[in-house]
């Protein structure tokens, strides 16, 4: 008798199909109908939409997508889930799917949409692909990063990165002919889908950058009420002047412990660590942010990041930041694979007993301003004042200019497309939240 150590993989793998065929009363119905129209020697046309029958039902219930994960667990082999999106400004929303979806395999390969593509479905998005790309790649639960991929994915591309599943959230997403575009991967039986994150979205944050004038027309009209065009200097120059109530932005984001605890890395720093500290508004994450937090992580074993509060940034930034909440910025860096630890409220001015509680060896800074470049006051002390006294302060050169300010000013050049983008996905946001079913997230 042949033993079971000697099979081969092909072997185990139908032996194995065997018994979960045979444990699940459904498929093993379905097995039995097919072998009952084969022994009966049915025409081959009624065989045939026997067979296509069968698999219909397989793939509409997702027992065939399921079968397929079980067997390749056995044969412990990698599930490979593709996500793919635009991830222009990308948020803690970005990252809870992100998260989600890799809980789903055991590779996340994620595809960055091309900026052609995501002109023709969607307009121009505020970064290039480059710089999206470095976004998301930077985050600790993507393992693999496509540059360029076409907005409506095909069973081809999944084939061709050997992928078995591609996920997505709860919520429609169609291409610009008005078609869904993972139609495709669900009919194929190769589509997860996980709850989608509710409070915040690309939609909302644009319209907070919108909201940086009070003046009406960025939400409403296209034009200024001036008999001159205005060039984009100028009206970004007016939205500086005319800000609404100096206070950051009301977010309808939720948070959760249980969130907060899957986004932390449950890690302390070893006794042997060379332990460093940044602090900063990191607002909305950019291409500038992630390449100061690499090259700040290179210099150190364990890496804490110092977010300061809402009221503290709108003190020395003004106008109607922090774009996002502390909470909110608290996730996105928590996602990155750059950051150990996030410092909560963090302190504007470094302090002795912050140095010596988290045995910092070294306090670093970007060369991102820190303050307003309008802000001035003699009374204020320089909030590095101590580190660089006892020689442990290090700046650390960013190789990008882009920050809020450029983003608000590319918003503001194209501003009559993002106004129509705005009120147009408002509207397809509030219709979600209307027609939406619960969904447990995982």
């Amino acid at each position: 008798m042949q033993k079971i150590e000697n099979l081969s993989e092909n072997e185990l793998f139908f032996i194995h199909s065997y018994n979960v065929i045979k444990n699940n009363p459904r498929l093993k119905e379905l097995a039995e109908q097919l072998e009952s129209s084969i022994l009966s020697k049915n025409t081959q046309k009624k065989l045939i939409d026997n067979i296509d029958k069968i698999a219909n039902e397989i793939v509409n219930n997702s027992m065939l997508s399921n079968f397929l994960y079980s067997e390749k667990k056995f044969l412990n082999k990698k599930i490979r889930i593709y996500m793919d999106g635009v991830f222009d400004i990308i948020h803690s929303g970005h990252f809870n799917a992100l998260r989600q979806g890799k809980k789903m395999g055991d590779i996340l390969v994620l595809g960055i949409n091309s900026d052609e593509d995501v002109e023709k479905a969607k307009g121009p998005p505020l970064m290039n692909v480059k710089e999206r790309a470095a976004l998301v790649g930077a985050c600790k639960w993507v393992d693999e990063v496509i540059i360029g991929t076409p907005y409506t994915p095909t069973i081809e591309l999944l084939d061709e990165l050997n992928i078995d599943f591609c996920a997505h959230g709860d919520d429609p997403c169609f291409n610009e002919k008005g078609e869904d575009v993972y139609a495709e991967m669900k009919k194929q039986g190769r589509f997860k889908v996980f709850k989608r994150t509710e409070g915040i979205s690309t939609t909302e944050i644009i319209g907070r950058l919108l909201m940086l004038s009070k003046d009406n027309q960025y939400l409403g009209s296209t034009q200024f009420t001036t008999d001159e065009p205005l060039t984009s200097s100028a009206l970004l120059k007016k939205a500086n002047e005319e800000t609404l109530v100096k206070m950051p932005v009301i977010s309808s984001f939720l948070t959760t412990g249980w969130r907060l605890h899957e986004f932390c890395n449950q890690k302390i720093p070893k006794e042997s660590d060379v332990i460093m500290y940044i602090d900063g508004s990191w607002d909305i994450l950019h291409v500038g942010h992630i390449e100061t937090l690499k090259k700040a992580k290179e210099l150190c074993d364990f890496l804490y990041v110092g977010v300061h509060d809402d009221i503290t940034i709108n003190k020395y930034r003004g106008k109607n930041y922090p774009i996002l909440n502390m909470q909110e910025r608290v996730f996105n860096l928590l996602a990155l694979r750059y950051v150990d630890d996030v410092i909560i409220g963090a302190p504007w001015i470094i302090t002795h007993d912050l140095i010596k509680s988290l045995k910092i060896s070294k306090v670093l800074h970007g060369t991102e301003a820190k303050y307003d470049k309008n802000y001035t006051s003699k009374e204020e002390p320089d909030p590095y004042a101590i580190p660089k006294s006892l020689g442990i302060y290090q700046e650390i050169k960013s190789e990008f200019d882009l920050n809020s300010e450029i983003l608000v000013m590319r918003i503001i050049e194209k501003r009559e497309h993002y106004i129509n983008k705005y009120n147009r996905k408002s509207k397809s946001e509030k219709g979600y939240y209307e027609s939406k079913q619960y969904l447990n997230e995982i």
